[in-house]
């Protein structure tokens, strides 16, 4: 198993798509929230992204604070070059129903993540504007705690939706691009999310920042589980072309 697939299983989203991007010849800074836990798994992803011979840098920010964000965009700017994809991973939480959200739990399952998101793309724009070419990547991503319905993350997945969509119409005369990838409606995705999420959401990432998807923009795209991806996993991951040299682009993955 390669070493993307590999981290896909072990700690998700965020670090898949993150080495998915320096496989396809990209250099990755990974920018993660302020007092965030995930140290282990970004040193992982580190290794990994410097196995594929591409750099990486981590930085942390107060992703509520535009000026902080942008201050981690300048610092990655500086050290890299100026990005062209950004992929934000988006954590869903437990929606719970209208009768037993409180309002801090609409600020923290709602609220916050939409503005970090928001956030993140106005940071975001100018530099993908001068670069001419660029991919804006949003993910909802899965929750492996919760045992709630599928359909209760559906207020986050629908702001989210309407962001992208606004995002697509104002960019695309730039030659940018915005999509959503989320989970199944369904649940399919969320029930073997420990086992094969992170790895779809790294090839679907692998094709939305080719030329080949440079059509696709403004779509909300569930992954569906078939069980087929079990079998996918164990072979190597594909090279895509993306716009320009690859070795002279750039990608941001932030944790939201």
């Amino acid at each position: 198993m390669d070493e993307r697939r590999r981290l896909s299983s072990a700690v998700g989203a965020d670090a898949a798509g993150a080495v998915c991007l320096a496989e396809a010849g990209m250099d990755v800074a990974m920018l993660i929230p302020v007092g965030s836990s995930c140290t282990a798994a970004v040193a992982e992803a580190e290794a990994a992204i410097a196995e594929a011979g591409r750099r990486s840098v981590t930085d942390f920010a107060d992703l509520d604070d535009l000026a902080s964000v942008e201050s981690a965009l300048a610092r990655v700017r500086a050290s890299l070059g100026t990005p062209s994809v950004l992929l934000s991973i988006v954590g869903s939480g437990s929606y719970r129903g209208p009768g037993g959200l409180l309002d801090q739990d609409w600020k923290e399952i709602v609220e916050r993540p939409l503005r970090r998101a928001f956030l993140a793309g106005r940071a975001s724009v100018d530099s993908l504007i001068k670069n001419g070419w660029g991919r804006v990547i949003t993910v909802l991503d899965v929750d492996r705690s919760s045992q709630a319905p599928p359909h209760e993350d559906a207020v986050l997945r629908t702001g989210l939706e309407g962001l992208v969509r606004t995002l697509a119409l104002e960019l695309y005369p730039f030659g940018i691009t915005s999509n959503l990838i989320t989970s199944d409606p369904s649940g399919s995705t969320r029930e073997r999310a420990g086992e094969c999420y992170g790895s779809q959401v790294a090839d679907l990432v692998g094709f939305l920042v080719s030329d080949e998807a440079s059509a696709v923009s403004g779509r909300s795209i569930p992954l569906y589980d078939d069980g087929s991806q079990d079998e996918a996993s164990a072979g190597p991951s594909s090279r895509r072309r993306c716009g320009g040299d690859l070795n002279q682009q750039v990608a941001v993955v932030m944790t939201i």
